[in-house]
Protein backbone atom coordinates (compact mmCIF):
# COMPACT_ATOMS: atom_id res chain seq x y z
CA UNK A 1 0.00 0.00 0.00
CA UNK A 2 1.21 3.44 -0.70
CA UNK A 3 1.16 6.36 1.70
CA UNK A 4 -2.00 7.94 0.24
CA UNK A 5 -4.04 4.80 0.84
CA UNK A 6 -2.80 4.50 4.41
CA UNK A 7 -3.63 8.13 5.20
CA UNK A 8 -7.04 7.83 3.55
CA UNK A 9 -7.76 4.62 5.48
CA UNK A 10 -6.77 6.23 8.77
CA UNK A 11 -8.89 9.31 8.03
CA UNK A 12 -11.91 7.21 7.12
CA UNK A 13 -11.41 5.11 10.27
CA UNK A 14 -11.26 8.19 12.48
CA UNK A 15 -14.30 9.64 10.71
CA UNK A 16 -16.30 6.44 11.27
CA UNK A 17 -15.36 6.38 14.96
CA UNK A 18 -16.46 10.01 15.37
CA UNK A 19 -19.74 9.35 13.53
CA UNK A 20 -20.34 6.29 15.73
CA UNK A 21 -19.75 8.29 18.90
CA UNK A 22 -22.10 11.06 17.74
CA UNK A 23 -24.78 8.49 16.87
CA UNK A 24 -24.37 6.76 20.23
CA UNK A 25 -24.62 10.05 22.11
CA UNK A 26 -27.81 10.97 20.24
CA UNK A 27 -29.33 7.57 20.99
CA UNK A 28 -28.37 7.79 24.68
CA UNK A 29 -29.74 11.34 24.94
CA UNK A 30 -33.02 10.25 23.35
CA UNK A 31 -33.22 7.30 25.74
CA UNK A 32 -32.59 9.56 28.71
CA UNK A 33 -35.28 11.97 27.52
CA UNK A 34 -37.79 9.14 27.09
CA UNK A 35 -36.94 7.75 30.54
CA UNK A 36 -37.42 11.21 32.05
CA UNK A 37 -40.80 11.57 30.36
CA UNK A 38 -41.93 8.14 31.60
CA UNK A 39 -40.79 8.97 35.14
CA UNK A 40 -42.60 12.33 35.06
CA UNK A 41 -45.77 10.69 33.74
CA UNK A 42 -45.70 8.02 36.48
CA UNK A 43 -44.98 10.66 39.14
CA UNK A 44 -47.93 12.74 37.92
CA UNK A 45 -50.31 9.76 37.73
CA UNK A 46 -49.47 8.56 41.27
CA UNK A 47 -49.74 11.92 43.02
CA UNK A 48 -53.22 11.10 44.36
CA UNK A 49 -51.89 7.87 45.87
CA UNK A 50 -49.11 9.77 47.62
CA UNK A 51 -51.60 12.28 49.02
CA UNK A 52 -53.86 9.49 50.26
CA UNK A 53 -50.91 7.78 51.91
CA UNK A 54 -50.02 10.99 53.74
CA UNK A 55 -53.60 11.35 54.99
CA UNK A 56 -53.76 7.75 56.25
CA UNK A 57 -54.00 7.34 60.02
CA UNK A 58 -50.99 5.01 60.13
CA UNK A 59 -52.91 1.84 61.03
CA UNK A 60 -50.93 -1.24 60.15
CA UNK A 61 -52.61 -4.62 60.12
CA UNK A 62 -49.97 -7.18 60.90
CA UNK A 63 -50.25 -10.93 60.84
CA UNK A 64 -48.76 -14.22 59.83
CA UNK A 65 -49.90 -16.92 57.51
CA UNK A 66 -48.86 -20.42 56.71
CA UNK A 67 -49.53 -22.43 53.59
CA UNK A 68 -50.24 -26.04 54.43
CA UNK A 69 -50.36 -28.44 51.60
CA UNK A 70 -51.99 -31.80 52.00
CA UNK A 71 -49.35 -34.45 51.47
CA UNK A 72 -50.36 -38.04 51.01
CA UNK A 73 -47.92 -40.84 51.70
CA UNK A 74 -47.80 -44.05 49.75
CA UNK A 75 -48.15 -46.20 52.87
CA UNK A 76 -51.33 -44.41 54.07
CA UNK A 77 -54.77 -45.20 52.64
CA UNK A 78 -56.37 -42.31 50.74
CA UNK A 79 -58.76 -40.12 52.72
Amino acid sequence: MNLVQRVAGAAIGVLLIVVGLVFASVVLAAGAAIALLVWAWLWWRTRDLRRAAQRADGTVIEGEFRVEREVSRLDEPPR
